[in-house]
């Protein structure tokens, strides 16, 4: 198993609660991922659960991490998935590994005898979130009970930081890394990481650097993020964004009384088109009408040719995107909880800043996937109220 240098120290860490943090790209969570692994070979007893704000978004994150760490050990044959309840079992000791999402809390109560907890994109939970986690993992259990943390700083305001970073606690331990302490990082990767420092520096601070800040100039506030029946509007307009190494992503959208209804959604990585189609069927019929990015023609073409016949591409003019953000602005956007990824993204979508401070009227573009989505799928919606496209 190749363990990146920086975590190696931590791999026998004893504190109760670690925290690793840091930007994106450096390895946090492939090092949370074989950390557990070993400690279920190495020890009897352990039952880790992995939790992440909303469930169903750990099949192609956490649930794969572990996979791949699995996989490292050149062990697999001791290990079975149950990829259909996520779940994960040790076959020589017995010992699991439960994914849940908070957005299930009846299945979080219904589990005991935990002895680790993994938050990941720590950020998205709440203290309650968090204190409910703490107060499961106590008792007698034969090994080491610990709770990790992993996320991306993006706000100096947020709980964590005043909670676990601002009080001392001799029981926690933190370590923050970048994109530089991992050694698997993809390259291309890299480059748009640094590229940030000319677009935008508070993301660069954030993302590149790992640093505690304030994500300013956002694009949009205009919405809220509370629970709606999805199934009762009449009609949808749906997104669809291309991605491999990046996201490709998927929005279902209602649209009713100049409100915009953020339903579902998927986020995934590392799909040719059939998997993506697979996917897609989550939240689309085939049959539906779907607005797709139009950079990759190739694509469109194979999902018409699979039997996606009313798959199209936007029609991106010089001026879509500035055009098609006023447009959103205007209305209230509504954002069902279950759409975790759109939520972060919203949450960090901002206008760029030159190195003067000058806001300019350009967003940021790094991720920013399911906010091009949203704009593909209401394209139709706003040629339907005379909205032209430059």
């Amino acid at each position: 198993m190749k363990i990146n240098r920086a975590y190696k120290p931590y791999l026998n860490d004893r504190h109760r609660i670690n925290i690793f943090y840091g930007s994106a790209g450096s390895g946090k969570s492939r090092f949370i991922a074989q950390r557990e692994i070993l400690k279920h070979i190495k020890e009897p007893g352990h039952k880790s659960l992995i939790l992440r704000k909303v469930g169903r978004t750990h099949r192609d994150s956490t649930f794969t991490e572990i996979l791949t760490a699995i996989n490292d050990t050149g062990q697999s044959g001791l290990f079975k998935a149950y990829k259909g309840d996520l779940r994960i079992v040790y076959t020589p000791h017995n010992s699991e590994f439960i994914f849940v999402g908070l957005d299930d809390p009846e299945k979080l109560k219904s589990i005991s005898g935990i002895t680790d907890a993994w938050l990941e994109e720590a950020t998205e939970m709440s203290k309650d979130d968090f204190d409910q986690v703490d107060l499961r993992i106590r008792g007698e259990m034969g090994v080491h009970k610990q709770i990790t943390l992993s996320f991306n700083p993006i706000n100096v305001l947020h709980w964590i930081k005043k909670e676990l970073f601002d009080r001392h606690d001799d029981d926690v331990t933190i370590l923050k890394t970048t994109y530089k302490d991992n050694a698997f990082l993809d390259k291309k990767y890299i480059e748009r990481l640094k590229k940030l420092k000319d677009k935008d520096i508070i993301k660069y601070n954030v993302y590149a650097l790992g640093e505690w800040g304030v994500i300013g100039n956002l694009v949009y506030t205009n919405y809220l993020i509370k629970d709606f029946d999805k199934d009762s509007f009449n009609s949808y307009y749906n997104g669809l964004d291309w991605g491999y190494n990046d996201p490709a992503a998927g929005l279902r959208i209602g649209f009713k009384d100049d409100t915009i209804y953020i339903c579902d959604e998927f986020y995934v990585r590392g799909k040719d088109n059939q998997g993506l189609q697979e996917e897609a069927l989550q939240i689309f019929r085939q049959d539906d009408s779907i607005t797709a990015d139009s950079s990759e023609p190739k694509s469109i073409a194979e999902w018409n040719k699979a039997g996606w016949w009313n798959l199209r591409g936007a029609e991106k003019g010089k001026d879509s995107v500035k055009y098609g953000i006023k447009w959103i602005r205007e209305r209230h956007i509504i954002i069902h909880p279950s759409c975790q990824n759109f939520i972060n993204e919203i949450q960090g979508y901002s206008y760029r800043q030159d190195k003067n401070g000058n806001v300019l009227e350009e967003p940021v573009d790094f991720n920013n996937h399911l906010m091009d989505t949203m704009r593909y799928g209401l394209e139709s919606v706003m040629n339907e109220r005379n909205w032209a496209f430059a």
